[in-house]
């Protein structure tokens, strides 16, 4: 009787042992600044612009922010969108 050993050739990713919980959402839009992160992909910045109209129709009083990023974002460009924003929506495209 011969024993056949099978082997997974996939690592793990470090993402795949860290859980992180969501991210605390505010009650309503109303009034704050939304910040909309695009990292240069194809169709990422047309999919924040929809977005962006569509809050501003859903939502009161409402400021959105357009930062323009990389792969991967630059971290002063996610830190001045953190300054300057209360909440955050980031695209891809393709």
């Amino acid at each position: 009787m011969y024993t056949l050993e099978v082997l997974n050739p996939v690592a793990l990713s470090q993402a795949d042992d860290k859980s992180v919980a969501p991210a605390v959402r505010p009650a309503t839009l109303d009034g704050l600044v939304i910040g909309l992160v695009w990292n240069k992909k194809r169709g990422g910045l047309e999919a924040l612009a929809r977005a962006g109209q569509l809050i501003r129709d859903r939502y009161r009083d409402v400021t959105v922010r357009t930062y323009e990023g990389s792969q991967p974002c630059r971290p002063e460009v996610l830190q001045q969108a953190l300054r300057e924003c209360d909440v955050f929506v980031g695209s891809t495209g393709d």
